[in-house]
């Protein structure tokens, strides 16, 4: 199962993000405590709001320069008063090369999508962003990569980024297609703003470890 690596990889303090099996949202989280094949995490909100219960499925994951890992498992033990956590039984965990040059960040972005064939301009949400790429959720369809896509990308700070590239990567469900793209053209304005917001990303990661080491730890049992 990999004990000596869970207790390496994760550990107190240490920055998540967390998936429900109900859910198809990743959730930063962070690291309350790691005993043995368990670890503990924040009872956040998310959580809440789709409906997590003891034995449901739920998956970690931590992404590095070298690797992303995800730590599958079950909750356990329920904890709503402060400091509110759960207890996750980890079962497996599995490794995978990180390919990405630059770090990548899971986001929940409102953009706007158009074909340079078509003209046809589509609604996605984005999920996960990079600086040399992104993946995105969309009901249209598009080609793997002979298609030259115009992408709007709508930031929290009212700003916007615009760029293009193709599409690399394509994956069908019920109600919506996931898709992976490389940027082709991105300009100098736009690559600053979007490694600006990245900025923000870590400041709020910052700002949730200290929260932890400052008011959350010493009252862990």
């Amino acid at each position: 199962m990999g004990k000596d690596l869970l207790n390496t990889i994760l550990k107190e303090g240490t920055l998540i993000y967390t998936k429900l099996s109900t859910s198809n949202v990743w959730h930063q989280n962070i690291v309350y405590k790691v005993e043995n094949k368990s670890v503990s995490i924040a009872l956040i909100t998310g959580f809440l709001e789709n409906i997590i219960m003891p034995g449901q499925a739920i998956t970690l994951k931590l992404t590095n320069e070298e690797m992303e890992y995800l730590f599958i498992g079950t909750v356990g033990e329920i904890q709503p008063q402060f400091p509110s956590h759960i207890k996750v039984n980890i079962e497996s965990i599995k490794d995978l090369k990180n390919s990405r040059v630059f770090p990548r960040y899971d986001v929940y972005l409102a953009a706007n999508i158009k074909s340079e064939s078509s003209g046809e301009e589509n609604f996605a949400i984005i999920h996960d962003i990079s600086l040399t790429g992104m993946a995105f959720y969309s009901k249209q369809h598009f080609e793997i990569g002979t298609e030259q896509l115009n992408l709007t990308i709508y930031l929290p700070n009212k700003n916007t980024i615009d760029a293009k590239g193709n599409i690399n990567r394509k994956s069908k469900y019920d109600s919506y297609i996931d898709y992976g793209m490389h940027y082709t053209d991105m300009q100098e304005e736009n690559n600053n703003s979007l490694y600006a917001f990245f900025s923000v990303l870590e400041e709020e990661k910052s700002r949730m470890k200290e929260n932890f080491l400052n008011s959350i730890k010493k009252h862990l049992p």
